[in-house]
Order: structure tokens, then C-alpha cells, then sequence
């Protein structure tokens, strides 16, 4: 009995449905830290955020989409959580609250809080939920983390979010929900080709080993690998204060959502180029260390300025942080050699949260992959 309850609190399915209502949730300040602990608020964000992270983390891996197709993947939940679910994208109250407004609407639509919350749940909400659990639960990283009844039932929980809440009083004209219906269908079908294909290598299931880089870099813990973990802070620093700043600049919108997504893009760029290891070695760790350091200063920051609350999520990621550095100054090992889980392709960065965003009714107040299989280790 003892035995079979240690297995169930082990297991990286309930791990992520656990943990990624807290990515979502309570690092970006959308919920006060403790409403996450209440029973029936608990169990609606793990059905929405924690089977959406299950869902797209066993479908990457069980179709071998790499982690371009888990990012898609990411950016369909985006899209299904904002446009579907919550419906913020229209919802101008949010704007106003959000210190956004009506800068960058068109067709009913906030571009720049739509692209925003889509970096933010893809980056963090979906992607970096899911790397943490693979690297807290290294032993499942290479088999699907649900039974093919088991995720059946979680899409359906994930579909069914909308009736147990969704914003319906927001209705904007159903062609708008017709064409963020289309978008989100059009995401997912592209991510199976795009995460199946493996520039330069041969096909997986043809039984080929994956083309083997050449290193370009150093290997060790030295530069310029220690600086990934400060490439994904500054981008997601970047990213957040301009997506707050640029509607007060009187710039067009199309220049302004450009320059608030130009950190996103750069970070992005210069991971990939720069990290040598697996998600699951040191750089992958790195960068989420980075992303955790940049959400636990940005709680402190909401803490001082009233939301007192904030400091339980800033202590949470501080020591989700700490613990994951240790763990990278240890060298734990990567998948081993040929083995391909979630995520091989460019990594993806950070971005920050929406600090400002409204309470849902009921409540109360890195990847970074080398494609060679090799273990990946600091």
C-alpha cells in the first residue's frame, strides 16, 4: 500500500498536473498562490493547465515531434486557454486592466496581448512545466507519461474546460471564433510535420542514429554556456517590459508588437546556437534556471507593491530554482545515447507574465537539444 502511494506521488503525471497550474497560475500572479490550494480551484487548473501540458507533452512524444512540434503544440494550448477558453484576447475590460488598452486591436482582437500570452503559456505555462518534470523524474523520460485511455480521458478534461468555466458573456462576433477555431486547428496539424522533420538526418524510425554535430563549443560549465541561463533572463525581462511599455510610445502597432517580440526572437537565436547539451544536461537547466530567477525577482517586485501574496509564488521559484542548480552542479545525466524523448531541435525562451491579469470568478482575492543522443551532463 505504502509502496504503491510512493509510486502514485512519483509519478510525472501527477507531478505535471500539479505543477504546471503553478507555471500558469501562480507565477504570473493571475491567481493568489494560496486559491491554488483549494480543492475545487486546484482541480479546475489542473484540468486546464495541467492536462494541457500532459496532452502535449505525450502527444510530442509519442509521434516523435521534437521539440519544434511541442512548441506548436505550446502555442495551441495559447490559443485554446486565451481565445477559446478564457477568451482575454477580446475581452477589452482585460485590456484596460492589463494597462494594454485598445493599442494594437484589430478585428476585435488584442494582437499585442494575444502574442503575449501566447509566448508566456508556451514558454512557461507548457514548455518549461514539462522540462522541469523531465528533469525531476529522469527514469520517465523516455515513455509516455499516460496510457492511451488515460490521455484519451485528459483530452476530453481539457476539451470540457469551457463548460465548467469559460467567459461566454464575452462573445465577440463568431466569425472571430471561427477564424481562432481555424487557427488553433491549423497549429496543431503543422506541428507533425514540422516536428518530424530533421533537417540533415535521417529518419528516426527508419533506424538511423541522428546525425552527430560537430562541437563548436566548449563542453565544460565555462563560458559561454554559463551565460544561457542569463540570455533566457534578460529575454524574458526584455520581453515583458516592452510588451508594457509600447503602448505608452505612441509607436505604430505593428512596430510596437514587433519590437516587444524582437528579445523572444534574439534569445531564442542565440540558445540554440550557444547550447551543447540535451534539454536534460546543464544548459537545459540553465535556461530554466534563468526563467525561474527572472519570475521569483518579478514576484518580489508585485510583493512590494501590495500583492503580498506574491511572496509565497517568489519563494517557490526561488528554491524550484536553487534545487535545479544543484542538481545541474551535480551532473545529473542526460538520456542516454540514441534515446530521443519530448524535445530535439532549437530551443525556445522566455518571456514574461501577465502581472496584471484578472482573477477568474471564484477566486479569493529550455530547452535546448543536440540531436546526437549523447548523455547530456554539465
Amino acid at each position: 500500500m505504502a509502496a504503491t502511494l510512493r509510486r502514485a506521488l512519483g509519478s510525472p503525471a501527477l507531478r505535471i498536473l500539479v505543477l504546471a497550474p503553478f507555471f500558469g497560475e501562480g507565477l504570473s500572479g493571475s491567481s493568489p498562490p494560496l486559491d491554488l490550494l483549494m480543492p475545487g480551484r486546484l482541480a479546475f487548473m489542473m484540468a486546464l493547465y495541467g492536462c494541457g501540458a500532459l496532452v502535449c507533452r505525450d502527444i510530442a512524444h509519442r509521434f516523435r515531434l521534437g521539440l519544434p512540434g511541442l512548441i506548436l503544440l505550446g502555442v495551441a494550448y495559447a490559443i485554446w486557454e486565451e481565445g477559446l477558453v478564457d477568451r482575454y484576447w477580446f475581452l477589452p475590460a482585460f485590456w484596460t486592466d492589463s494597462g494594454i488598452g485598445s493599442y494594437s486591436v484589430v478585428g476585435h482582437t488584442n494582437l499585442l496581448l494575444a502574442a503575449h500570452l501566447t509566448v508566456f503559456h508556451t514558454t512557461i505555462s507548457i514548455g518549461a512545466a514539462i522540462l522541469v518534470v523531465e528533469a525531476l523524474v529522469p527514469r520517465a523520460r523516455d515513455r509516455p507519461w499516460a496510457s492511451r485511455p488515460a490521455l484519451g480521458l485528459t483530452g476530453l478534461t481539457l476539451a470540457a474546460t469551457p463548460l465548467i468555466y469559460g467567459e461566454f458573456a464575452q462573445r465577440p462576433p463568431a466569425a472571430v471564433l471561427v477564424a481562432t477555431g481555424a487557427l488553433l486547428i491549423a497549429v496543431i496539424a503543422l506541428a507533425f510535420p514540422v516536428g518530424r522533420r530533421r533537417p540533415g538526418a535521417p529518419p528516426a524510425a527508419a533506424g538511423h542514429s541522428p546525425r552527430r554535430r560537430t562541437p563548436t563549443r566548449r563542453d565544460d560549465g565555462s563560458r559561454p554556456r554559463g551565460r544561457l541561463g542569463a540570455i533566457a533572463f534578460t529575454g524574458a525581462a526584455a520581453h515583458w517590459i516592452l510588451t508594457y511599455a509600447v503602448p505608452g510610445t505612441g509607436l505604430p502597432w505593428p512596430l510596437g508588437l514587433s519590437l516587444a517580440l524582437l528579445p523572444v526572437v534574439v534569445a531564442a537565436l542565440l540558445l540554440a546556437r550557444l547550447a551543447t547539451t540535451g534539454p536534460y544536461g546543464a544548459d537545459g537547466l540553465r535556461v530554466i534556471i534563468g526563467l525561474l530567477t527572472f519570475f521569483a525577482l518579478l514576484d518580489l517586485l508585485v510583493a512590494a507593491l501590495g500583492r503580498y501574496d506574491m511572496l509565497l509564488s517568489a519563494a517557490l521559484a526561488a528554491w524550484l530554482a536553487r534545487h535545479l542548480h544543484h542538481r545541474q552542479a551535480a551532473g545529473h545525466p542526460g538520456p542516454p545515447r540514441g534515446v530521443s524523448s519530448v524535445t530535439s531541435g532549437c530551443e525556445s525562451t522566455g518571456m514574461g507574465p501577465d502581472v496584471h491579469r484578472r482573477q477568474r470568478p471564484g477566486s479569493g482575492g529550455a530547452r535546448l537539444q543536440r540531436d546526437d543522443g549523447e548523455p547530456a551532463g554539465g
